[in-house]
């Protein structure tokens, strides 16, 4: 599996709902039309006026390789350029294992319990989905969880990203996205006040979720020194 990641600061700030309106049936049709696509979330950051995250998430280099020559690729750089972009940034990561955040005792793991060979160098990835019973609660949910995730961003070393945000193609779901520096930064976090806050504050809007985490061992920018994007890893 390969993971990409970017970030998209717009212009200006205030053409996000734009933003969305453009990307939004983008992102349905190549979750739909595009086989390899397990992940292909574009959202407002809702600690950071005028960036928009993207997490994908795709079965192998082949299917990634298939997106970078389709018209929806095409068609959202050309929409989300149009819109004006001050600046963005984009990252792949090759994973070399998955499993579920919670171990069969529903205990969140840092390490890898289903893995023989243990790497707690590599990075580590977080992310998937959260369901809100009821779609009218999702938004204000979202901006209530605001501090823990400036909280946890600003306050735990290793932690890169603490993304939580709104799919904008499913009126119920928030998507997840964190990025740990390793296995010692994530392990703390799980017993940390940030993390217990944030999942008080989860239950009580009464979910449904599914979150897996990703080691990964090489990452590299998506766009080669002609900004052609690469679905290989050219380093290694």
């Amino acid at each position: 599996m390969i993971i990409i990641t970017a970030e998209f600061d717009l212009a200006d700030p205030a053409s996000m709902p734009r933003a969305l309106e453009v990307a939004t049936p983008l992102q349905a049709a190549t979750r739909a039309d595009e086989p390899g696509c397990l992940a292909y979330v574009f959202g407002e950051d809702p600690c950071v006026p005028g960036r928009m995250q993207v997490f994908e998430l795709w079965e192998d280099e082949a299917t990634l390789a298939a997106h970078f020559k389709h018209e929806n690729y095409f068609n959202m750089g050309a929409s989300l350029g149009g819109i004006g972009l001050a600046g963005a940034t984009a990252t792949k990561f090759r994973v070399t294992a998955a499993e579920p955040v919670y171990d069969p005792d529903h205990k969140a793991r840092a390490n890898f319990f289903t893995q023989d060979v243990q790497a707690p160098e590599q990075n580590i990835i977080i992310a998937g989905w959260i369901d809100v019973d009821n779609p009218a609660d999702r938004d204000q949910g979202i901006a209530d969880s605001i501090p823990f995730q400036r909280a946890t961003r600003d306050e735990e070393p290793g932690c890169d990203h603490y993304v939580f945000y709104a799919d904008p193609c499913e009126p119920q779901r928030i998507y997840v996205y964190e990025f740990w520096e390793n296995e010692a930064a994530l392990a703390p976090h799980f017993d940390h006040q940030n993390y217990f806050n944030m999942g008080g504050h989860l239950r009580n809007l009464n979910i449904t979720s599914s979150t897996m985490k990703y080691r990964c061992d090489l990452s590299e920018p998506v766009y080669d020194d002609t900004n052609t994007p690469r679905a290989d890893f050219v380093t290694a």
